[in-house]
């Protein structure tokens, strides 16, 4: 199919009945979506040793017909950097490196994060979408930014996942720092790599408003951003109908 989409397990996704893709295009999940819809996606991708054996687990007991289960040996060895010009976007300082330090886990040591080497099961999903070669890649529950954003008038910085405080989940109370950072950046890099894809980037309007980073980072002409309405609107043929929001 021309068209592929990319559930993350971002919280504002639950307030779209994400059953309803099913047979509007390729369904890339990712984790523990298996534990609510078993069978909605076509594609379960997982990049975490203890998770994906636990998708596993249910995959060779449930043996549900038409999904495929994608682990860490299954990723795509592109490291987000090869083939790809070496530049910094226009106004951001952290791109590809991020340096923080923490007294308690670091004992006050200057700690790197190179993203290019980082891991996860969202933007590998993202990833693995484009390797495939569809034309059209619409991509939400992607919040990047804390829970509960449309309650608060500062940018959430509050543990963001639909499957929190479950077997396999860490129990944290506000997301790490550089994730959002790893997230953007890894994210650019594909919409660069592949500039004859068409990616879509749809959120609650607060996920959108509230972070100040997507117009560095969404600069290219290949990538658009709207709301979860206008995600209903595309699978119900009404993709014309669509006004992208400016950021």
């Amino acid at each position: 199919m021309d068209t592929a989409f990319i559930i993350g397990n971002g919280e504002s996704r639950k307030i779209f009945p994400i059953e309803n893709l099913k047979g509007q295009g390729t369904i890339y999940g990712c984790n523990a979506i298996y534990r609510d819809h078993p069978t909605l996606c076509d594609h379960i991708v997982s990049v975490n040793a203890p998770m994906y054996e636990e998708v596993m687990d249910w995959y060779n007991v449930a043996k549900p017909e038409g999904v495929q289960v994608h682990g860490p040996d299954d990723i795509s060895e592109w490291n987000y950097v090869d083939g790809l010009p070496d530049e910094l976007p226009g106004g951001l300082k952290i791109y590809r490196l991020w340096r923080g330090m923490s007294k308690v886990k670091w004992g006050n040591k200057i700690k790197t994060h190179d993203f290019a080497e980082n891991r996860g099961s969202g933007c590998s999903a993202l990833l693995m979408a484009a390797e495939a070669g569809h034309k059209n890649i619409l991509f939400f529950g992607f919040d990047i930014l804390g829970a509960r954003q449309w309650e608060m008038d500062e940018t959430s910085r509050l543990q963001n996942n639909c499957y929190k405080e479950t077997p396999n989940y860490p129990q944290r109370e506000s997301m790490k720092a550089y994730m959002k950072y790893e997230w953007l950046f890894q994210i650019r890099q594909i919409i660069l790599r592949f500039p004859d894809t068409n990616f879509y980037f749809l959120n609650r309007r607060e996920y959108i408003e509230r972070n100040y980073f997507l117009r560095g980072y969404f600069d290219q002409p290949n990538i658009k951003v709207g709301i979860y309405a206008d995600l209903q609107r595309w699978i119900t043929g009404q993709q014309d109908d669509i006004q992208w929001q400016k950021l």
